[in-house]
């Protein structure tokens, strides 16, 4: 037969090649869908938490972290172990060791755990299934930190007594008396094996196991637990210190260590039942108790007074803060916080509303007058030479420190006074306001150096208060101003501060410059009717007494015209009775001389007749003495 041109015949085995595909490429797409899935799952594994079903030491910690796998352990093996008792026999007695004698290990559990977890990659995902389907279980390691009580019982009960070794501490000597080859129980071996058997118990939550046999074999002395013994025994050295809440002395302890090794070469080589004298090393403490006793607040670091300006309320104010730092005792090391101490300045802490100087003007407000006694304390700790941590100046001089510029204000959590005992020895604060009202602060403690500080300010410059005159329609036409009592009268001034530091000579070491303050100045106010404005001489722009006073002429009597030409009468002499009824009519007012040559008034101080008060000041006070007294305003203190 011939080739027929044109037809195409398809190949033997070519026939739905496209539909043969499909399936393999179906298992290709799940099959990377299973890759992806997986290298997730192992990504996933590879967090902080543990895996589900894991349990250390019978506990579940599935889905916790370390950190609170940990507490997990902490908070509920204790109770656990309380209600479980190992138990071991020996010689047919039985004995028994209660369970809160026994120890866990619970951080190194942990990291085990956490290393169980920390495999290659592409084992995570393995891994994490085997823990969901099977659960992953970790053992919690118990200890015994001694030989129980119950071991030493059947020691004595079921061994020779001259078999163990034994030691004695006595006037920081250790000694060993070796034991001799004897009847004797491994108690190494008895004891871990105590410890397994409680670890099994916590494991599989169960209460009770089989007992341990302890045997009874005749061998050497064993070896004395070194380890228990130095635990015991060995103590770091310690200072005495001052206990703040009993404020009783807390001995000091001598250091006690010994080489376990030397310890363990010299009991080798001792023959058996021997006494054996191990080295001790003794470290005594920097402060003893002796020291601590014979120095302790001994000396006057720093003390000084000011005196307390009423009312009645400032004055307990200032009793109830010092109350609270009264016996305050500070470590070497300890920051003082005023804030902490004393407030909060709150009616229901106990203070009273009492007179604060704030913008310008007293008001009453809780706690007035506490900024008196940080600024007292403060002006001590400088005495004392102490850090000062935090310290911020009133906006006004006050007047109530000897020196200017060791002022401290203090307000609730915002403003606070902090120093430091940067001194070796505890100190000691004591504050307290005398019947007279002379607030007094002294700081107790030890003076190591003979160095104490002399603080001292210098003037820069002041700025004296005015007398201010406001209007008021109330005050009554001609009357003298009235002074407002709510406003003090406060000088301006900067000042420089210095500690001078003096030794015990008298001799000065050294001076430095502590810091700039300026004060602000405070004016005292007047009211006056505004129809005297003229008459008292008051500029109303400026509100100052700088004008000249004028005064209105009186118009003259008009009864005195007739009564100077006398009626012709028989008695050309007038009589007596005549004279007083002639005199008033005829003497001018006195009030005609001061408007002829009136007296000028520059200042409020050239007038005294329109001040209120008798002296008034008209100059600016000496560096270290303020413009008025604290009694100007009672209670009153500078706010910054």
């Amino acid at each position: 037969m011939g080739h027929v041109e044109g037809k195409r015949v398809e190949p033997k085995g070519k026939k739905g090649q496209g539909k043969s595909r499909a399936p393999l490429i179906a298992a290709g797409v799940v099959v990377a869908a299973l890759a992806a899935g997986y290298v997730g799952l192992c990504a996933y594994a590879g967090g902080s938490a543990f895996w589900p079903n894991t349990t250390i030491g019978g506990m579940d910690v599935s889905g916790q972290s370390r950190e609170q796998a940990v507490n997990t352990l902490e908070q509920t093996v204790a109770q656990r172990l309380s209600g479980l008792t190992a138990r071991f026999v020996c010689e047919g007695k039985s004995y028994e060791v209660p369970g809160g004698e026994f120890t866990t290990y619970t951080e190194d559990a942990v990291s085990s755990a956490t290393q169980g977890q920390n495999v290659n990659f592409f084992l995570r995902g393995v891994r994490y299934l085997t823990s969901l389907a099977a659960g992953q279980t970790y053992d919690l390691s118990v200890g015994l930190t001694g030989t129980p009580e119950a071991v030493e019982q059947a020691i004595r009960e079921c061994a020779d007594a001259e078999a163990q070794t034994t030691w004695t501490f006595t006037d920081n000597q250790l000694v060993f008396h070796k034991g001799v080859t004897g009847r004797t129980i491994d108690t190494q071996a008895l004891t871990t094996a105590l410890e397994e058997q409680v670890s099994r118990m916590l494991a599989n939550g169960s209460t009770s196991a089989d007992p341990v046999e302890a045997q009874v074999t005749t061998a050497p002395p064993a070896e004395p637990d070194f380890d228990a013994i130095q635990s015991e025994i060995c103590v770091p050295a310690a200072d005495a210190y001052l206990d703040q809440d009993s404020y009783e002395i807390v001995p000091s302890v001598t250091g006690v260590d010994f080489d376990v090794e030397n310890a363990r070469q010299l009991l080798n080589d001792a023959a058996e039942g021997s006494d054996v004298s191990v080295p001790v090393t003794l470290t005594e403490p920097k402060v003893t108790t002796a020291t601590l006793e014979a120095n302790l607040f001994k000396d006057v670091l720093g003390t000084g007074s000011t005196k307390c300006a009423g009312p009645s309320a400032r004055w307990y104010n200032i009793d109830l803060a010092a109350s609270r730092i009264n016996g305050v005792i500070l470590m070497p090391g300890d920051v003082f916080s005023y804030n902490d101490h004393c407030g909060p300045y709150t009616l229901a802490s106990g203070y009273q509303k009492a007179g604060t100087y704030q913008n310008g003007q007293s008001i009453d407000a809780t706690a007035g007058g506490i900024c008196q006694l940080s600024s007292t304390l403060y002006w001590v700790t400088l005495k004392a030479n102490l850090e000062t941590v935090e310290r911020k100046q009133h906006a006004f001089n006050g007047g109530y420190m000897p020196v200017v510029g060791t002022d401290a204000t203090v307000w609730s959590d915002v403003i606070d006074f902090k120093f430091k005992n940067d001194t070796d020895y505890p100190i000691k604060i004591e504050a307290y306001q005398d019947k007279n009202h002379n607030l007094h602060v002294t700081i107790y403690g030890t003076d190591t150096i003979g160095i104490h500080g002399e603080p001292y300010s210098v003037a820069i410059s002041t700025v004296p208060y005015k007398n201010l005159y406001k209007p008021n329609d109330s005050i009554p036409v001609g009357s003298e101003p009235q002074r407002d009592p709510n406003y003090s009268r406060y000088n301006g001034i900067t000042v420089d501060v210095y500690q001078k530091l003096v030794d015990a000579n008298g001799k000065t070491v050294e001076t430095t410059f502590l810091y700039r303050n300026t004060y602000k100045s405070s004016d005292a106010v007047y009211y006056y009717n505004p129809a005297d404005a003229a008459r008292l001489g008051i500029n109303t722009e400026t509100q100052l007494r700088t004008e000249t006073p004028v005064t209105t002429t009186p118009s003259p009597s008009p009864s005195a015209s007739p009564s100077a030409t006398p009626s012709a009468s028989p008695s050309a002499t007038p009589s007596p009775s005549a004279t007083p009824s002639v005199t008033p009519s005829a003497t001018p007012t006195p009030a005609g001389t001061p408007s002829a040559t009136p007296t000028p008034a520059d200042t409020p101080a050239a007038t005294p007749s329109a001040e209120p008060t008798p002296t008034p000041v008209t100059t600016a006070p000496p560096v270290f003495t303020p413009a008025s007294s604290p009694t100007a305003g009672p209670g009153m203190e500078p706010a910054a």
